[in-house]
C-alpha cells in the first residue's frame, strides 16, 4: 500500500520551491571583465608574486606608492579596513602593487606594511621595474592615469580565476558597500 504525502507537506515543499527560484532569480550576477595576462613580480618579503596568486582566492587589488602625499594614505586606510573585516575569510587577499619601485624598495614595501598592521600573507605589497607595472597597470587592469601621481583610486575586484570583476572609487561609500557585497558574493562561490 502507497503511503500518500500529506497536503501540508506538499505545501511547505511548494513553497521552498518557489523561495529558492526567487532567490536565484535574484541573486546579483557580477560581470566578468578582463582575464589578468602572465606576470612575475616581487612581493615586499621578496618571494615571487604572479599571475597564479590569483588563483583560488579572492582578491581587491589597488594602486599605490608609499611617500604618496594624495590618496594613498586614505585609499591604505580603506584597505585596512577590509583586510579587518575580511579577516575570517582564509579565502580574500589583498594586493597593493606599488607604481613607483625607483622608490618603493621592498623595505619601504615591509615598513608602509607594518604602518598598516599587516601580520600575515593576505595583504601583500607588489614591486616590480617601473615599464612592467605600467605594462600591467595599462594592459592587464585596464586603468589610466601617469604614473605614480596619477594612478587610480580604484579598488579591483578579481575572481579566483584571475578574471577583474569590478572597480570601486575608494571614495565613494555606495562603491565600497558594492565592493562589499560583491566580494560576499564571490566567496560563497569558493
Amino acid at each position: 500500500m502507497k503511503k500518500l504525502i500529506p497536503a501540508g507537506v506538499l505545501l511547505i515543499l511548494l513553497f521552498a520551491a518557489v523561495y529558492i527560484a526567487q532567490w536565484q532569480l535574484n541573486k546579483p550576477e557580477i560581470i566578468e571583465l578582463y582575464k589578468l595576462p602572465e606576470f612575475h613580480f616581487t612581493s615586499q618579503d621578496g618571494e615571487p608574486f604572479s599571475n597564479n596568486n590569483f588563483e583560488n582566492k579572492i582578491s581587491v587589488a589597488n594602486f599605490i606608492f608609499t611617500n604618496c602625499p594624495g590618496i594613498c594614505p586614505v585609499m591604505s586606510v580603506k584597505m585596512a579596513n577590509l583586510y579587518e573585516e575580511f579577516s575570517d575569510e582564509p579565502g580574500v587577499q589583498f594586493i597593493s602593487f606599488s607604481v613607483d619601485p625607483e622608490r618603493d624598495s621592498l623595505q619601504a614595501l615591509i615598513e608602509y606594511s607594518e604602518r598598516w598592521g599587516v601580520n600575515d600573507h593576505r595583504w601583500l605589497f607588489i614591486r616590480t621595474e617601473k615599464e612592467a607595472i605600467a605594462d600591467l597597470y595599462e594592459n592587464g587592469f585596464k586603468l589610466g592615469g601617469e604614473l605614480p601621481r596619477g594612478h587610480s583610486g580604484a579598488f579591483v575586484l578579481i575572481d579566483q580565476h584571475g578574471v577583474t570583476r569590478g572597480y570601486y572609487a575608494f571614495n565613494d561609500d555606495e562603491r565600497l558597500a558594492d565592493l562589499r557585497s560583491d566580494m560576499a558574493v564571490l566567496v560563497d562561490n569558493l
